[in-house]
């Protein structure tokens, strides 16, 4: 699940990232250019917030990780 995720949301971001450039281009009043822009922001803050996430986990020691609630 986690690989899939990997690899998806860099690629979602592009492409959406890509055609809201484009609609933006054409006609930036356009629901439509607006729907992608808004999408864009999105996905762009879920990546951000994964990849600090990710950030976080790399850098604090093992034993200080919390632990989940099924495990206890």
């Amino acid at each position: 699940m986690w690989l899939l995720l990997a690899i998806a949301l860099p690629l979602t971001r592009a492409l959406v990232h890509r055609l809201a450039q484009a609609a933006e281009r054409r006609d930036p009043s356009t629901r439509t250019a607006k729907a992608l822009h808004q999408a864009d922001s999105t996905v762009t803050a879920v990546s951000r917030r994964a990849a600090r996430k990710a950030e976080r986990r790399r850098a604090e020691p093992r034993s200080e990780r919390p632990q989940p609630r099924w495990s206890q």
